[in-house]
């Protein structure tokens, strides 16, 4: 009979429908949120001052509690003004560590946590020349936004990442070639020379993975010498192999 509706002789769309969509949406997989980063609180790390071993110089620091959340993992410490290979300590359980590493009254020391493959925002510590005390470094003024600021993860041979250099100062930021505190890495970069960067304008590095070496991270040094002398250190990994 041409009256007889669809719905007669079997289930209408929206039911179809009404029935399919509990079952597609359960099979709809919800992003899983990325675990927080690692925290260094670089209030908690002091210096003690200097010592001696195999005839080195060498600074001690001690963190107190609660300096690393969680409290799990590594901390990198890198002499920023040597060229040795970083120290890998061990945070306590209490989120406390110490190092002792070679260096001197005057020098630089960065901190950065690492558990598994996530790592802090790196904390840049000026030891005073009595070495009594540390205070966080200076580096390039507030109007040269330089982003990332201080770290860059690569995820292996091949990958490239830029950072750009954005000078919203009144006058002119000169930089002197950047450099590798190391360059025992897998890096690379460009550009390779000085650079001058105009009031309002900005330049780009290119940091590049290549291949494999005998260490998967190094530091950057970006030397400003206009308009104050001063120095960005950016670090540089890949994943450990």
């Amino acid at each position: 009979m041409k009256g007889r509706s669809h719905s007669a002789k079997g289930w209408s769309r929206a039911s179809v429908l009404a029935w399919l969509f509990p079952l597609l949406t359960s099979c709809v997989v919800s992003p899983q949120p990325s675990p927080p980063l690692p925290e260094l609180d670089g209030d908690g790390i002091d210096v003690f001052g200097l010592g001696t071993e195999d005839f080195q110089e060498l600074l001690t620091f001690e963190a107190e509690p609660g300096t690393v959340k969680p409290a799990e993992g590594f901390v990198i410490v890198t002499n920023l003004d040597r060229d040795d290979a970083p120290s890998a300590v061990v945070v306590r359980d209490d989120g406390s560590f110490s190092v002792a590493l070679p260096g001197f009254p005057g020098d630089t020391i960065r901190f950065q946590v690492k558990q598994g493959d996530a790592r802090s925002e790196p904390i840049d510590l000026l030891v005073d020349p009595s070495a009594l005390f540390s205070t966080v470094a200076e580096d390039a003024p507030e109007c040269l936004v330089i982003d990332p600021a201080r770290f860059v993860a690569l995820d292996g041979s091949g990958d490239a990442r830029s950072i750009v250099i954005d000078n919203q100062c009144e006058t002119s930021a000169t930089f002197a070639a950047p450099q590798l505190r190391r360059g025992q890495g897998p890096f690379t970069f460009t550009p390779t020379s000085s650079m001058q960067i105009a009031p309002g304008a900005r330049t780009i590095i290119t940091v590049r993975a290549t291949g494999t070496a005998s260490e998967s991270e190094d530091v950057l040094f970006l030397e400003l010498i206009e308009p104050e002398a001063t120095r960005r250190a950016i670090t540089l990994t890949v994943p450990d192999p």
